[in-house]
């Protein structure tokens, strides 16, 4: 079996080490803000989504298509995005 080589992986993931570690410390910002922000999201935006983006939302919207459209025109990658709905009835939706 062949070892891999940090240029390998870099190489297999599509990024570089450094750019793997800061998407991974920006997701890990958003989901803190959504675990301990729940209440508080659910306040202020009850039966939308939301996108959370390196610790804080960055746009909510009533529909999905919606959201990532907004997510887009400032310029935050939806797929790079923590996507939530905050649904009141206690139902947990998470993309």
């Amino acid at each position: 079996m062949t070892r891999l080589t940090k240029k390998k992986l870099a190489a297999h993931l599509g990024a570089t080490p450094r750019q793997v570690d800061r998407e991974l410390r920006a997701f890990s910002r958003a989901a803190r803000v959504l675990s301990s922000d729940h209440p508080r999201l659910i306040d202020r935006h009850p039966k939308e989504w939301v996108g959370i983006y390196d610790g804080k939302v960055h746009a909510a919207a009533k529909s999905f298509g919606a959201l990532v459209s907004k997510l887009k025109k400032k310029g935050v990658p939806p797929n790079e995005a923590i996507i939530r709905y905050i649904d009141t009835s206690g139902r947990m939706l998470i993309l």
